[in-house]
């Protein structure tokens, strides 16, 4: 298991790296402008969901296969915003 953050800033960041050993993951925008997730570097604000501030996105195994590949971030607007993370693994 693992938490933390990661400042996200106008250029795609990587959140959390790819983990074959996860279970579930919850993001969290914690910052003021919306943030966008996406699967790889290629993230937009125009090709991906967004969270607004507080919003956050949860993925869970529930007994089918779970994601295991990175999560990237981009900000909108000017400036960061900060991504907080918990990772359940094996």
């Amino acid at each position: 298991m693992g938490y933390g953050f990661v400042s996200v800033g106008t250029a795609a960041t990587l959140i959390l790296a790819d983990n074959t050993q996860r279970l579930s993951v919850v993001i969290q925008n914690g910052g003021s402008n919306n943030l966008f997730i996406g699967q790889d570097a290629s993230v937009t604000t125009a090709n991906t969901i967004y969270l607004v501030t507080n919003g956050s996105l949860t993925e869970d195994s529930s007994g089918t296969k779970m994601y295991c590949g990175p999560f990237y971030g981009i900000s909108a607007g000017t400036g960061t915003t900060m991504a907080y993370y918990w990772e359940k693994t094996r």
